[in-house]
C-alpha cells in the first residue's frame, strides 16, 4: 500500500471526468487528488477511509469528497481473496471546483452548492430516500453525453446541496489541509496505524516511520488532527471492533482482544469515550436498529445509515 498524489487526466474534449468502474475489488490505496470526487458504489461493500473517519458501505453508498482529502474505499476481503466474484461496479464522477466561473459561483441560485463543495472537504454520505433519488441521477448522467452532463451534474449538486439525509465521513476538527510532503509523511503514520492497530503499537516506533523525536511527533499528530495519537489509535480500534461484533457476531471480549485491547475494562471506557454508548448498548441498540438515530453523529459509526423507505 503505497501513498500517493493521484493525477487524474480528462479527455481533451471534457472538463469533467466520468468513470465506470467495474474490477474484482477496490485497489486504490489512500491517496488524494485536486478533483472533488462523487463516487456511487452500485455494486460492493468493505469500509471506508475519509480524513480520520471509517465507515462501511455497501451497494448503493453514495458520497462526495472534496478536493486534497485523503480517502479510501476498501473491498471486504472476500472480494480480494476471491471468494466473492460478483465484483466492485462504481460510478464515479470527478470535477474541479474551478469548472465554475466565479461569477457563475457566487450567484444566489448557486449558493447552496457553493456551500456543498466547502462542506464536502469533510467528505460527505448520503443515505435513506435521498440516496435512491441521487443514485437515479446519477444513472441519469451516465446515460448523456456532452453538455447535458454538465447541466445534469449541475442539478445532481443541488439535489445533494438540499438534502437533510446525510453525513459528514471526518470529524469536525479534521483539518485536510496539507501539502504533498505532509500527505506523505502522514500517510507513514496512517498506514503504520492500519497495519499494526491489532498489536501493541510504541509510540517510538510510530515516531521512527516518519523519523522525528516522540515529543515532535506528539506535537505534530496533535496540529495534524487535532487528537493525541492514541487517542486517535483507540478509535480505529473501537471501529474495528464494533465491525466484528456486528458482522463477526462474537462476543464483546473477543472482539476487544482482537481490536488490540489487552484489558476488557480499558475497551469498555474507550468504547463508551468513542461511541457514547457501552458496549453492550451498542450491540442491543444496533440489533434493535436504534443505532441509525442514537450514533448518527458518531464519526466511527460503522453500520449503515439507510432507513426504511
Amino acid at each position: 500500500m503505497k501513498p500517493f498524489y493521484q493525477k487524474l487526466v480528462a479527455l481533451p474534449t471534457e472538463s469533467v471526468i466520468f468513470f465506470d468502474e467495474e474490477k474484482p475489488h477496490f485497489s486504490v490505496p489512500w491517496h488524494f487528488h485536486p478533483e472533488i470526487e462523487i463516487l456511487f458504489v452500485v455494486k460492493s461493500s468493505g469500509t471506508s477511509y475519509v480524513g480520520d473517519g471509517i465507515h462501511r458501505f455497501k451497494e448503493g453508498e453514495i458520497s462526495i469528497i472534496g478536493e486534497n482529502v485523503p480517502h479510501w474505499w476498501k473491498s471486504d476481503p472476500k472480494y480480494s481473496d476471491g471468494l466473492d466474484t460478483t465484483g466492485v461496479k462504481a460510478l464515479i464522477i470527478q470535477f474541479k471546483k474551478e469548472i465554475f466561473d466565479k461569477n457563475f459561483i457566487n450567484l444566489p441560485e448557486m449558493t447552496a452548492i457553493k456551500e456543498l463543495l466547502e462542506k464536502s472537504q469533510r467528505g460527505i454520505q448520503y443515505f435513506c430516500k435521498s440516496r435512491k433519488l441521487l443514485g437515479e441521477q446519477i444513472m441519469k448522467i451516465f446515460q448523456l453525453t456532452g453538455i447535458s452532463r454538465i447541466t445534469e451534474l449541475i442539478i445532481l449538486l443541488d439535489m445533494m446541496a438540499n438534502t437533510k439525509d446525510y453525513k459528514y465521513h471526518a470529524s469536525v476538527g479534521y483539518s485536510k489541509t496539507i501539502n504533498t510532503f505532509d500527505f506523505h509523511r502522514f500517510n507513514k503514520i496512517h498506514e503504520h496505524i492500519l497495519l499494526n492497530f491489532t498489536n501493541p503499537i510504541k509510540l517510538e516506533d510510530v515516531a521512527n516511520t516518519v523519523n522525528i523525536s516522540p515529543t515532535a511527533f506528539c506535537r505534530y499528530f496533535k496540529r495534524r488532527t487535532g487528537k493525541t495519537f492514541f487517542s486517535f489509535l483507540n478509535e480505529i480500534r473501537i471501529g474495528h471492533a464494533c465491525k466484528l461484533m456486528v458482522e463477526g457476531n462474537i462476543s464483546i471480549s473477543l472482539a476487544s482482544l482482537e481490536s488490540g485491547f489487552n484489558n476488557l475494562s480499558h475497551f469498555n471506557d474507550q468504547f463508551k469515550r468513542v461511541m457514547n454508548l457501552t458496549p453492550t448498548e451498542y450491540l442491543s441498540a444496533y440489533k434493535n436498529d436504534n443505532l441509525k438515530t442514537t450514533g448518527g453523529a458518531l464519526k466511527l459509526q460503522l453500520i449503515d445509515l439507510e432507513e426504511d423507505e
